[in-house]
């Protein structure tokens, strides 16, 4: 599905704009209690709470609830829904906050497309709980990572020299070839969607307030991107192999640093 607004979405004063990036972290998603409305058996009720994508959560019937008890009042700007059948169950979902005393709206019920990440971006509300809730849909799905927090917003935006992640797709592949040079078929190995996210031209000040610690959430954890919700719905739930290290590009006080990253879940 990709990106989702909140209805009227307006950038709030001192946020990065549209064209750059948005981050969601483990160093910037929240903790705390998970409940759900239902649960089956066969699932486990605070598997979303974590990255491993193969622990989900399924309800039994719909309307469902996820929430997220946070213990204390936070500042959340975003959710992120990864390792979903959201789409393939035709399932409409929205962002709900808690009031103090009720569930409000946070996005609008959306009919979910496909099963590609989501990631719900909306001005700051300052709350003790969320919880997404899936209205509607032909199936029971199943999720396996929710997260809650605010994002890191890129100082940068990039577009040239990146490969767009849905479109990344690189395949490992075996042909058998018979002996007389007659196609015998062929086999796939593996499959996944790797890129660059080349960032440059970045205030040095800005790389060591803010860099390591989204260094050192992506040794240990996935990291959810939208790497430019203005014009693109791409939301990439991502892992990285080597750490990506900035480094001073000569020109005044500015670096650049690029993540090679491999992307789930694309088709």
């Amino acid at each position: 599905m990709g990106v989702i607004f909140e209805p009227g979405y307006s950038l709030p004063d001192g946020d990065q704009p549209l064209t750059h990036a948005r981050i969601a972290h483990a160093n910037n998603w929240l903790s705390g209690t998970a409940a759900a409305s239902t649960t089956d058996s066969s699932y486990f009720e605070d598997g979303p709470d974590n990255s491993l994508t193969y622990e989900k959560w399924k309800p039994t019937a719909l309307p469902a609830t996820w929430e997220m008890d946070f213990g204390s009042v936070k500042d959340v700007d975003y959710c992120v829904i990864g390792a979903h059948t959201l789409g393939t169950a035709e399932c409409t979902v929205k962002v709900e906050k808690w009031t103090g005393a009720a569930w409000a709206d946070v996005t609008a019920a959306t009919a979910i497309a496909n099963d590609m990440e989501i990631m719900a971006i909306f001005a700051t509300v300052n709350v003790s709980k969320m919880r997404i809730q899936v209205t509607t849909g032909t199936d029971n799905p199943t999720i396996g990572i929710v997260k809650f927090g605010e994002a890191l917003q890129m100082p940068r935006p990039f577009y040239g020299g990146h490969a767009p992640l849905d479109l990344a797709r690189q395949t490992v592949m075996r042909t058998n070839i018979s002996e007389t040079g007659e196609f015998l078929g062929r086999t796939k190995l593996r499959s996944s969607n790797n890129s660059v996210l080349p960032w440059r031209h970045i205030e040095a000040a800005w790389i060591r307030d803010n860099w390591k610690d989204f260094q050192k959430a992506i040794e240990e954890e996935p990291f959810f991107i939208a790497w430019r919700p203005s014009a693109f719905s791409e939301v990439a739930l991502c892992d990285v192999q080597d750490s990506p290290v900035p480094s001073n590009m000569g020109i005044r006080d500015l670096m650049e640093v690029q993540v090679t990253v491999r992307a789930r879940g694309y088709d």
